[in-house]
């Protein structure tokens, strides 16, 4: 997203669920709409839910039990993420802690969810925590590098 200047999160009301989405529950439990919505609004207290947004992303950040946070990312405008690595990672950072670490998961076929045009990353709340797969030092570039295809990095990096 070349010259999108990258603006915080804020804290933003609960996204009342579209008649798809009541429709989709109701399908899925076998229950009519009343019991559909008393199921979101039960799923949402249980986790904790918090509904953050910004001029382009909504994240909705679930408390899995106190050592664990999943973020659900999406567009505000419903379009699919030409995803900015930078992006979700400043979402973490703000919502979660710079120091805590995040996965996104490619699930088995059966455990696939793919529902809408969202995102999942799932973070340790503890920053002393870290995944035992990934790089161990950092290495930053902040500055442009005009290399070949794959070879290239913008600047401007934190």
């Amino acid at each position: 997203m070349t010259g999108y200047k990258w603006r915080p999160l804020q804290r933003a009301e609960a996204i009342p669920p579209s008649k798809e989405h009541i429709d989709a529950v109701m399908d899925a439990y076998a229950c009519d709409a009343e019991e559909a919505r008393r199921l979101l609004e039960d799923n949402h207290r249980e986790f904790k839910s918090e509904y953050w947004k910004n001029d382009l992303y909504q994240v909705l950040k679930n408390d899995m039990g106190g050592y664990m946070v999943q973020l659900n990312i999406r567009r505000i405008d419903g379009a699919p993420c030409i995803r900015d690595w930078r992006h979700f990672q400043a979402i973490k950072n703000q919502l979660v802690g710079e120091e805590c670490e995040g996965i996104e998961l490619y699930p088995a076929e059966s455990r696939k969810q793919d529902t809408c045009n969202k995102y999942h990353i799932w973070c340790v709340t503890d920053p002393t925590f870290r995944f035992p797969v990934g790089f161990t030092e950092r290495q930053v570039v902040n500055h442009e590098v005009r290399g070949p295809p794959g070879f290239r990095q913008r600047g401007g990096a934190t």
